[in-house]
């Protein structure tokens, strides 16, 4: 075989064990962000939180009870580990003052 072919079928191989590496490490850490974060959320409960995960992205759903309560859950799913960004997409129930709200955050995690 030539020098040649044998570093194409070398570059082929590596970028698809890259691209294995990338396809089943991501799912274990989306798997892992939710479990903690369902985790944490339950044991301060907030069971009312839904979390969504994409990548280290974690986006936050639910009728929140109240103003208090919302940043509550978005401050300890920003402390996790591993988090990128916390993505608030909580609602309230109908007829509750949220002047001081600012629903619908994106919050970059340092």
């Amino acid at each position: 075989m030539s020098r040649t072919k044998t570093l194409l079928l070398g570059a082929v191989g590596l970028l698809l064990i890259l691209m294995l590496a990338y396809y089943n490490g991501t799912a274990k850490i989306e798997q892992d962000l939710k479990f903690r974060g369902e985790t944490l959320l339950a044991e301060h409960q907030l069971q009312w939180v839904d979390i969504e995960v994409e990548g280290r992205d974690l986006r936050l759903l639910g009728e929140a009870p109240s103003n208090k309560a919302a940043n509550q859950a978005i401050a300890l799913i920003k402390g996790l580990d591993g988090v990128d960004q916390v993505i608030d997409r909580f609602t309230l129930p109908a007829g509750h003052p949220a002047s001081d709200a600012s629903w619908s955050r994106v919050i970059e995690v340092d």
